[in-house]
């Protein structure tokens, strides 16, 4: 587990050293735009330096209010989500809100804990998958369409499941947990 300044050193800060330093071995598993670069004059605008630097500043001080807001939530994301593995007794996890879980994955310890539920910004309950082992059946995943799942499943209130077997959304918590069931071979 880290804390938020080690993940903003790992997640930013290296990144913006490296491309600083022109190691572009580091450089390529990286997506993020040298955004203070894009600040400098181009070749047909008619500013000086200092003031695309000051331009610059500008961008990045908000840019960092922005980050900061971010790795602050994503560190308590993480935390929230290995301390409720380390108490669970079920293969799954529930969450009133949706947070991010993706970077809590490589800290769990527990291979009981295979699905997250979240309530859904959207409507109903997210049902995700935790380790790439675990998916969702083929049977619903691939079928044709949203209700061929529902008969499948015998779960009337299914609203999404996604192709790749890795969520499902249903309209209520219950439907959420049966779902979890039917995909562990308990129903």
């Amino acid at each position: 587990m880290c804390n938020t300044f080690e993940y903003m050193d790992k997640e930013l800060i290296q990144y913006i050293d490296a491309t600083d330093n022109m190691q572009l071995e580091y450089l390529e598993s990286k997506i993020v735009p040298d955004f203070i670069k894009l600040c400098n004059p181009e070749w047909n605008e008619n500013i000086t330096e200092n003031i695309a630097f000051i331009n610059a500043l500008k961008l990045a001080d908000e840019f960092w209010e922005v980050y900061i807001k971010h790795a602050i939530a994503e560190v308590e994301a993480i935390e929230i989500i290995l301390k409720s593995i380390n108490k669970c007794k079920e293969c799954y996890l529930i969450f009133d809100v949706e947070m991010p879980y993706q970077k809590a994955i490589k800290y769990i310890n527990n291979n009981k804990v295979k699905y997250i539920i979240f309530k859904s910004r959207r409507e109903g309950y997210d049902i995700r998958t935790l380790v790439d082992s675990c998916k969702f059946n083929d049977s619903i995943s691939l079928a044709t369409d949203i209700n061929s799942a529902k008969e499948i499943t015998g779960i009337n209130d299914l609203i999404y499941v996604d192709v790749h077997g890795k969520l499902c959304c249903t309209k209520t918590l219950k439907s959420a947990i049966r779902l979890i069931r039917y995909n562990e071979g308990e129903l």
